[in-house]
């Protein structure tokens, strides 16, 4: 694990796209997900990475490769779902998880959420039909908390809110 640098900007697009064809399949349609634009990702990576203060991001490797990546924010996102309320939890957010379906199970996604968010209160909007990412949050302390929002942009997938408490150092 360790820290995500403009070096990776072109490997982490790629791996977000892969991992969202892996975790959307059957919530999206495969022309939605065979649609997605390589070049978005790269273009957002190159704007949290390649700057004097880069986005607060992290990768997993396996060897030399990115297989996953963890992103947090501090503040509201802009362009947050409107008409809800702020999370219990401040306004530390996990705004992405995403490891390749190869390297699941091996605690890698444990890993990148220690290292993005350590012990401190979070939320995170999750897809309301991913079952396997919402059992995993809840194994670390996350639990919905009513918010629900729906992206009309993403064939209308319906996403919740999790949050967390601070949690206690082990």
């Amino acid at each position: 694990m360790r820290r995500a640098v403009a070096a990776d900007v072109e490997a982490l697009a790629e791996v977000h796209i892969r991992c969202w064809r892996e975790t959307y399949r059957g919530m999206l349609s495969d022309a939605f997900l065979s649609g997605v634009d390589p070049a978005s990702r790269v273009d957002l990576w190159r704007m949290l990475l390649d700057r004097p203060e880069p986005a607060e991001a992290w990768v997993a490797c396996d060897g030399g490769t990115v297989v996953g990546f963890a992103g947090v924010r501090r503040d509201p996102a802009p362009g947050a779902p409107e008409g809800h309320p702020p999370p219990v939890s401040g306004d530390f957010q996990l705004w992405g998880l995403y490891l390749l379906a190869s390297h699941q199970g091996l605690g890698l996604g444990r890993r990148l959420l220690e290292a993005a968010l350590g012990n401190e209160a979070a939320s995170l909007w999750v897809a309301a039909d991913n079952s396997r990412a919402i059992g995993f949050y809840r194994r670390f302390g996350f639990e919905p908390d009513g918010a629900e929002d729906v992206l009309a942009e993403w064939e209308s997938l319906r996403e919740i809110r999790m949050v967390r408490p601070a949690q206690r150092a082990a």
